[in-house]
């Protein structure tokens, strides 16, 4: 494996990073330094469902639309699968 890098980027390859930038994502308003966007206490309770609901043949997928684990991957690929369910049951 090395020596087939070695011959993929002997031509030069990347340049070596020159220079650095940090951002604080504990002063970020919206994510708060957290992984996900912050909601108000209640608004995801309130509103998930409208989220969620489909509009016409149109049928929302996404991490905000998921019921669990909103905000990260397994929220996507759940609400993806949801999303699939409720597309076949109304086909």
């Amino acid at each position: 494996m090395h020596q087939e890098l070695r011959r993929l980027f002997r031509s030069g390859g990347p340049q070596p990073l020159r220079s650095r930038r940090f951002f604080k994502w504990d002063l970020e308003p919206w994510s708060q330094g957290g992984p996900v966007a912050v909601s108000r206490p209640g608004t995801l309770t309130r509103y998930g469902s409208s989220l969620r609901a489909p509009v016409g043949p149109v049928h929302w997928a996404g991490t905000e639309t998921s019921d669990y684990w909103t905000g990260y991957m397994d929220g996507a690929v759940r609400s993806g699968e949801r999303a699939a369910r409720e597309v076949i049951a109304a086909l």
